[in-house]
């Protein structure tokens, strides 16, 4: 079976379906570059059943007692008596069973004859605590809340329904920080926790995220490496003397491009190594040589080689490059869509940051896409208390409550793709002998838990899983 599509994606929701021919946001672009395994779509055997549970809206204020209906997906079909219950939790993007059932949580619910349970984030699917998004609803939003949620389904599971197993927890990038802090929050709920890929660490720029995709296309092939630099190079030129014809040409956009307008200009720029990065982000062995192979033959032309692969990996949609008319579309508060932009900006503009700007020098791109335009969004979107040194409060409150880079916290498993841009910000060094971290060498972000195992898959990735399974073994015999 192929690898299934990233169903944990940190950047962007995967649950945009924007069919060729269409216009695309630019919002979405990472999630959409990533829909290149079409049994996703057409996957239907499921043997989970859809619930709904009703859930506190505020649990921190013990006078309101308005609740809304959150979504989950449940099975019981390969539990075994005495088996543990995995809990898999749902994160910046609609929760579907095959995220489970063709990666390999689905092969660890076979082995450990799991009741198995994935669990909708609050205002993210279907589980929406209101009808819309409106900024004073968007309150209840954030993560003290989520892990409530968490905590409160955990326990009304196992007074309602007798599920008195041990609880494992389950998540990838945003949700695996989730899980390992779930897990030293409610010790008592959850015995122990797989965090695959998780950005423990909450910062306001994640400049060395392109560092990183450097790094991967210059180990694929330094000529790789050259004609990025050269190719993005030529783009800022054409910028530069203003040939908005030619750029939307090889850009395939809507209509040509204001490059009078600065902001404008960078969210081309954003755009275009976004989807370099996601390349590598979403990266399966051989995928990057591909890529490199594709780039290095056209040499003689790097800005048409550059454009080209650009257009191939989305697929030839057609993009509209214009910041304000992008703003205006993430103030609309009235309704929920497939795109959950306006919901992660929010927690991200408040709590996390993780904010990839292209400013660092280290990387083939240039320093095109300062911070200064990631965190121009909040305020824009969301209101001029929305500044940076909110957000830097934020940070480091988050940091403060969950231990960033030094959580303290046992039985919860973290692994890290060598691969992954945003290592940087995940977990480098154990903080205890319980709470192990595995660095996967040439993995990619969260490839060990979206992916299925298979007989033919690199050996770093082959032994991390089988250290997962090793480590969930002796806890499971553990009291």
């Amino acid at each position: 079976m192929k690898r299934v599509c990233s169903a944990f994606v940190f950047l962007l929701a995967l649950s945009i379906r924007v069919e060729a021919g269409e216009e695309l946001n630019p919002f979405s672009l990472l999630s959409e570059s990533r829909r290149v395994f079409p049994e996703l779509e057409a996957y239907n055997g499921t043997a989970f059943k859809e619930e709904f549970f009703t859930q506190k809206l505020d649990h921190f204020d013990i006078l309101d007692g308005r609740t809304w209906q959150q979504r989950y997906f449940v099975t019981n079909g390969s539990y075994t008596s005495g088996g543990p219950i995995f809990l898999v939790l749902g994160g910046e993007w609609e929760a579907n069973p095959v995220h489970i059932e063709l990666g390999f949580i689905g092969q660890l619910v076979e082995h450990f004859g799991a009741y198995t349970i994935y669990l909708d984030h609050r205002f993210y699917g279907q589980s929406k605590p209101f009808p819309d998004l409106l900024l004073e609803n968007m309150v209840y939003l954030n993560m003290d809340q989520a892990l409530e949620d968490t905590a409160y389904f955990a326990q009304k599971m196992k007074q309602d329904f007798g599920l008195d197993g041990k609880w494992i927890l389950i998540g990838a990038s945003f949700t695996g920080d989730m899980t390992a802090w779930a897990r030293a929050r409610y010790p008592h709920l959850f015995h122990a926790a797989y965090s695959s890929g998780a950005p423990v660490q909450a910062q306001v720029e994640v400049a060395e995220y392109y560092e990183v995709v450097g790094r991967a296309y210059l180990d694929t092939d330094p000529l790789c490496y050259t004609v990025l630099e050269e190719g993005m190079l030529a783009l800022r030129q054409l910028v530069q003397i203003g040939d908005a014809a030619n750029i939307t040409r090889l850009f395939n956009l809507v209509e040509d491009i204001n490059v009078s307008v600065e902001d404008d200009v960078t969210l081309l720029y954003f755009v275009v190594t976004q989807i370099y990065g996601s390349l590598v982000q979403a990266s399966t062995p051989g995928s990057l040589e591909n890529v490199c192979s594709r780039l290095v033959s056209g040499q003689d032309n790097p800005l048409e080689a550059f454009a080209q692969v650009y257009r191939e990996t989305i697929f030839n949609i057609p993009l509209r490059i214009n910041a304000s008319r992008l703003v205006e579309s993430y103030r609309n508060q009235t309704d929920y869509s497939a795109d959950i932009t306006r919901q992660f900006m929010y927690q991200s503009c408040l709590e996390f940051g993780w904010f990839t700007a292209v400013s660092s020098q280290n990387q083939p791109f240039g320093p095109v896409v300062p911070i200064e335009f990631r965190l121009k969004f909040c305020t824009a979107v969301f209101g001029p208390e929305f500044t940076r040194e909110r957000l830097e409060a934020g940070v480091e409150r988050t940091n403060l409550l969950y231990g960033g880079k030094q959580p303290d916290v046992t039985r919860v498993v973290y692994t890290v793709g060598s691969l992954d841009p945003f290592n940087p910000v995940q977990m480098s060094e154990e903080p205890n002998v319980d709470a192990p971290v595995i660095i996967i060498q040439g993995a990619s972000h969260c490839i060990d838990i979206t992916s299925p195992a298979s007989p033919d898959e690199p050996p770093p990735l082959a032994e991390a899983r089988t250290r997962v399974v090793e480590l969930l073994t002796t806890w499971l015999a553990e009291e």
